[in-house]
């Protein structure tokens, strides 16, 4: 069973795609937090309250809501609230014990992690996120039987595209209790006013002179939507103070849209797979329009994926010709801006990027080409911050057709942009602002109030001074617009500085796509997550949280000093079992017996996978204990045969590592290398997939066009392309598998599985460069993990192995920190044992550096030996939290086993990982004469994916750290249902014939 605590509703749409019929808000529930795959209704919502502040061109919304649950079961609820276009959350509260606390802003991956972690405690977390499709999401946990829970959401939203404001407002069940507030302070006459549900809505004069309405009704059925006409302000000039008590002024003028001059058009069109499910005919029946109206003297067009850009100029720079070319485009592959914005001949004066904005493969920023730039989009997913920060750069603005008319996307992409003005504060100092898109086609500016006492704006109509010493408004809707504009700048390109959009985000207390909103229950709660408690969540807690967290830094300095202690001891037992002579005992014919963990009942032998015949279980005796280390030694000798049972496979000869010793008081690599040939028995790949066989039947390059075709039917899931690019590299085209499977990383279900997956593949078919751009992405993405930094690291030393130079020497010393940091830097203890796995990777790199010249001073130097060894063996897996267990039989009968890992014959198995990923390692370092079997042991495989059967990776070497060394790698494939002990392959070792 997986308990799915990470899932969020997506179903629903940006504000303009909304369908009457869709439920916003919709409300799910979860008998104790379990995914069920419906959407249950059992909870209610009680309470539903709705204000809204209109001021200048924003509006401030904040919604309570209460959730009931009439059911006998502790539930979890999930709340999706569809966001107006622009939308910027900015708050988020919980109940808890009776108080209104606030959440507090933590990056996203550290928020699901917290949130999980206190649902799996039983304690009340809350989590609120904005999901990619501009949706407000939430989680509370738990809601108890009888009981209720309350939500309060807050978030700033600019106006429609016609100056109203908008909030649909629908529901299959009747909410108990509805309240309805809006207020509009600075309108100078009443606008037109709407409400759902048939609720009857009324402005009033309030005493201040600005309008309010107020309306409040029991058991109604939500539908249509709260509406709110254009208006007139009474001024042009707006004042407020955000919360964090920075002055902001709104300066609306009219800014009237003019037909701007276009002599070359570049249009930059992505056809990467992502776009697939798109709306293509929008785009293309915007453009055309566009280029009617623009008539440009030129029109060239540059599609992009994930290979060279292709550009061509039109014969005819006409909208029928844009058109046709356009309908013409095939699409496929990953998203990459890599050289586009290079291609193309001659200087385009407009360019159009039409893209959804994810960029999934390559490096990314927001510099846009040298021309005025427009990003259009019609993807409800879009990037809308990163094609925002694109095109403002580029002098345009981004134009999103999920959120507004074609008529409106056109009269935006033709408007020539605000007229030349300057803006200054009146002692002559420079005024930080920004251009904010307007409904009908206008722009307004948003600022930073200097300290100055006026505004000086020039423009075409001369000077005018505004004074900046009027009434300021209690009213964030400013400044969390220029918050939100300016995480959104830090976070376009692939690699943000986290910590400094997060303290931004922090500042003006705006969600982002990297920033959730996380609502905790006591001290410890906010010590383990590494954020402060909000105000809201009273003084006692605040002064507990401060006291913690003194305590816990020097804790954490203790806990720091330790490790490396511990880690020097265990290193130093590793190099003294190294050391240690064993004799081997008689062999004894091999047992097969699954070793229960304590407490749980032996998993039942089930079929090995991939054509693999099963091994056959017999009775399960009580292991016997170890027998004591015999007094003599033996030497080593030659692998005769590996028989690999799996079902995929790569070898390689690993470079000559240096056999002196990484450091003169180190254990030196002496063992002697010997001759070795490893003959490899594997399996035939079973390609048991109809597509696979519809692409056998193809010859030649006859398998391009069918490939497109299966792919219309089976391309929804990452598993296809990975299927095909096997198929592609297991007939020697591994330039073709690589660039099919790219195209897995822009399927709608792509996760971080898939990333590391794709960078597993590209890294098997030789393509390094982007295997490492994506284990860079994955160490971002999860640093709190060491298995990216080592994967990296692996990475690295692969490409550096195969360069020279100082391109080798970088990618080394890389290496070389980043399992360093594996191996010092305290982490989870689900991860324990890993530091022992990369040093011994570490030292063999140390090793290669030296025998090239090349000295460190990165490890610490009581951690610096090679180890070489006759055998070793390294599981890895792509599943998070699930347990897979390495276990070898020797040639003695004896198993190394998570509770048997120091055999007679010197067998030594790493710490076991029972939480996911790996690794574990097996060590032989003179292997006796016999027959050795490597078996997986699957205690937990994942359900169903996307990205297809889980997968488990066994390397294995022959004379690691000697100048002989050889390796095998090879994946076996876990079914749905596979649990129990599998057969991954068997070796003889034995003098050579």
């Amino acid at each position: 069973m997986k308990v799915v605590l990470v899932a969020a509703v997506l179903a629903l749409s940006s504000v303009g795609a909304w369908a009457a019929e869709t439920a916003n808000p919709l409300l799910v529930a979860r008998p104790r937090g379990v995914e069920t795959g419906q959407q249950s209704q059992a909870l209610k919502i009680a309470k539903l309250d709705v204000d809204v502040v209109l001021v200048g061109g924003l509006a401030q919304t904040t919604i309570s809501a209460r959730f009931d649950n009439p059911t006998a079961q502790i539930m979890e609820g999930d709340f999706t609230l569809a966001l107006p276009a622009g939308a910027v959350v900015n708050g988020y509260a919980l109940d808890v014990n009776g108080r209104m606390v606030d959440g507090v802003l933590t990056g996203k991956r550290q928020a699901k992690l917290v949130y999980e972690e206190r649902v799996r405690a039983g304690v009340d977390p809350g989590l609120a996120e904005v999901t990619a499709d501009n949706s407000f999401h939430t989680r509370v946990f738990p809601i108890l039987p009888g009981r209720g829970r309350t939500i309060r959401l807050s978030y700033v939203s600019p106006l429609a595209a016609d100056g109203g404001f908008d909030l649909p407002l629908s529901s299959s069940a009747v909410v108990g209790e509805m309240k309805v507030a809006v207020a509009a302070p600075s309108a100078v006459a009443a606008p037109s006013l709407a409400a759902p549900g048939g609720l009857k809505l009324d402005w009033t004069r309030d005493a201040a002179g600005g309008w309010t309405a107020l309306v409040a009704a029991k058991d109604v059925a939500l539908s249509g939507a709260l509406r709110v006409g254009p208006w007139n302000a009474a001024g042009p000039l707006e004042l407020s103070r955000h919360a964090n008590g920075e002055r902001f002024f709104e300066l609306r003028l009219p800014f009237d849209a003019q037909a701007a001059t276009v002599r070359r058009l570049r249009v930059y069109w992505d056809r990467s797979r992502s776009r697939t499910g798109d709306d293509l005919a929008a785009e293309i029946a915007v453009l055309r329009r566009y280029v009617e109206a623009a008539r440009p003297g030129a029109v060239d067009l540059v599609t992009f994926a994930d290979d060279a850009p292709r550009a061509v100029t039109l014969s005819a720079p006409t909208g029928e010709a844009l058109e046709a070319a356009l309908k013409a485009v095939t699409y496929g592959g990953a998203s990459s801006l890599k050289g586009v914005f290079a291609a193309g001949a001659g200087q385009a004066d407009t360019c159009v990027v039409v893209s959804d904005g994810r960029m999934t493969l390559d490096g990314w920023d927001a510099t846009p080409p040298p021309c005025r730039t427009f990003a259009l989009s019609s993807a409800k997913g879009a990037d809308r911050n990163f094609l925002a920060a694109l095109a403002e750069r580029g002098g345009g603005r981004h134009v999103d057709l999920s959120s507004v008319t074609p008529d409106a996307a056109l009269a935006r992409l033709t408007a020539a942009g605000t007229p030349g003005f300057s803006l200054k504060a009146d002692d002559g100092q420079a005024v930080d602002y920004r251009l904010v898109a307007g409904p009908a086609g206008r722009w307004w500016i948003v600022g930073k109030a200097p300290a100055a006492g006026g505004l000086v704006f020039t423009g075409p109509g001369g000077a005018r001074t505004f004074r900046l010493d009027g009434p300021v408004r209690a009213f964030d809707g400013a400044g969390v617009l220029w918050g939100r504009d300016a995480v959104a700048g830090l976070l376009a390109t692939d690699r943000p500085d986290r910590d400094e959009a997060l303290a931004l985000a922090r500042r003006y207390n705006v969600a982002t796509e990297e920033a959730s909103f996380v609502v905790l229950e006591n001290v410890q709660d906010y010590v383990d997550a590494g954020v402060a408690p909000p105000s809201s969540a009273g003084e006692a807690l605040i002064d507990g949280y401060r006291a913690a967290m003194v305590a816990k830094k020097t804790a954490d300095a203790q806990v720091q000093a330790a490790r490396l202690d511990r880690i020097v001891a265990t290193w130093t037992a590793q190099k003294a079992w190294w050391d240690k002579t064993y004799k081997a005992p008689k062999p004894s014919p091999a047992r097969d017996v699954v070793q229960p963990r304590p407490g749980v009942a032996p998993p039942a032998v089930m079929a090995a996978p991939m054509d693999m015949a099963p091994s056959l279980p017999s009775p399960m005796p009580t292991p016997p204990p170890p027998p004591p280390p015999p007094p003599t030694a033996y030497s080593s000798e030659s692998v005769e045969e590996v028989a690999v049972t799996a079902a995929r496979r790569q070898q390689s000869q690993s470079v000559a590592v240096a056999r002196a010793a990484a450091s003169s008081d180190a254990a030196s690599a002496e063992s002697e290398p010997t001759e070795s040939r490893i003959v490899v028995a594997a399996a035939a790949w079973n390609p048991d997939r109809p597509y696979l066989k519809a692409l056998a039947a193809t010859s030649g390059e006859a398998w391009r066009p069918r490939y497109a075709e299966l792919e219309k039917s089976y391309g929804d899931a990452p598993a296809f392309y990975f299927d095909v690019a096997e198929w592609l590299a297991r007939s020697e085209r591994k330039t073709q598998a690589a660039a099919v499977v790219v195209s897995a990383l822009d399927v709608p279900g792509a996760d971080a599985k898939t990333l590391i997956i794709v960078a597993d593949r590209l890294q098997a078919y030789g393509d390094l460069d982007r295997a490492i751009w994506l284990r860079e992405r994955m160490l971002f993405l999860e640093p709190d993990r060491p298995q990216p930094r080592r994967d990296l690291a692996l990475a690295l030393i692969a490409r550096g192995d195969r360069t020279s130079g100082k391109a080798r020497e970088a990618d080394y010393r890389r290496a070389l920190d980043l399992l360093n940091a594996v191996v010092v830097r305290p982490w989870n203890r689900d991860y324990d044992g890993v530091e022992v796995i990369a040093l011994m990777e570490a030292n063999r790199l140390i090793a290669r550096m030296k025998a090239l010249g090349l000295t460190q001073e990165v490890l610490d130097p009581r951690l610096v030996a090679l180890l070489d060894v006759d055998i070793r063996a390294v599981l890895e897996w792509n599943t998070d939290k699930t347990d897979m267990d390495l276990w070898v039989d020797e040639p003695t009968g004896e198993r190394a086993i998570y509770n048997n890992p120091n055999t007679a014959i010197g067998g030594r198995l790493s710490n076991d990982m029972t939480r996911g990923f790996g690794p574990e390692e097996y060590l032989l370092h003179r292997a006796p004469d016999g027959t050795y079997v490597l078996k997986v042991n699957v205690y937990a495989a994942d359900v169903l994916d996307p990205n297809g059967p889980s997968t488990v990776r066994v390397r294995l070497f022959r004379d690691w750290g000697r100048p002989s060394e050889k390796q095998e790698t090879f994946t076996i494939e876990l079914k749905k249902g596979d649990n129990g002990p599998m057969t991954v392959g068997r070796f003889e070792i034995g003098k050579k014939k």
